[in-house]
């Protein structure tokens, strides 16, 4: 196909299924982190957390 190897789309598919592991973990801790707080504070906790593990995973990339 294309020249593409087929063992490209499973190392594609492989990464994938990480990030989105990853994605998973970082909710879950993210959640975690933000059960104690206030529920005034938690929304902006969770919301804030979320953005810092984007722009962590994208720039550590």
């Amino acid at each position: 196909m294309f020249g593409i190897d087929p063992s490209f789309f499973s190392s594609l598919l492989q990464v994938i299924m990480i990030d989105l592991v990853l994605a998973g973990d970082n909710a879950v801790v993210i959640g975690l982190a933000a059960a104690g707080l206030a529920k005034e504070v938690r929304k902006k906790a969770i919301l804030i957390g979320i953005i810092a593990a984007t722009v962590l995973r994208i720039f550590l990339r």
